[in-house]
């Protein structure tokens, strides 16, 4: 955000996220460019201030794109014994929670750790791997599942201070 003048919220430069469930609006015209913003500020009477008028004072000439934030429940995958993910290639998830990082940091920590096993420890390649997409997606699920929750009780003022970012914060809790 960059304003010349803090007191003229009108003057703002603002990078702004609209989220909106998918069954609750007709299919935007275009993904980009003024027809893009035409449509969210055309559904957009619900948002609440200061937000809606912060859409409202999008100039048509600002860039504008709609893109839809996807996420999959991780299954268990042939690793073939030497084949695996990590981070959003192996569990997607959406922004509710901020854990997405984490997890792929983590992933990476003990993907390292298994790998650091095959070498030191004498442990088998393939179970190495085996067990550590295990760990993978177990986490993983839980934590996208999670985000889905957050996202679903983010919709809502009244069950806004249900989420678990309400609750505890950021600390990863899968």
């Amino acid at each position: 955000m960059y304003a010349d003048d803090p007191k003229d919220m009108s003057a703002w430069t603002i990078a702004w996220i609209k989220i909106w469930r998918r069954s609750r609006l007709p299919e935007p015209p275009a993904q980009k460019g003024p027809e893009a913003l035409a449509f969210i500020k055309a559904t957009s009477e619900d948002v609440i201030e200061p937000f809606r008028s912060q859409i409202e004072w999008t100039r048509d000439s600002d860039p504008c794109y709609i893109d839809e934030m996807r996420t999959w429940v991780p299954v268990m995958w042939d690793t073939h014994g030497r084949i695996t993910l990590a981070g959003d290639a192996a569990h997607p998830m959406l922004v509710y929670r901020g854990q997405g990082f984490q997890h792929a940091v983590l992933d990476a920590e003990r993907y390292v750790q298994a790998l650091v096993s095959v070498r030191d420890g004498g442990v088998d390649r393939e179970e190495a791997i085996k067990a550590y997409t295990a760990d993978v997606i177990e986490r993983g699920a839980k934590a996208v599942n999670q985000s889905l929750s957050e996202a679903e009780l983010s919709m809502d003022l009244e069950s806004i201070g249900k989420t678990i970012l309400a609750k505890q914060g950021h600390a990863r809790s899968a």
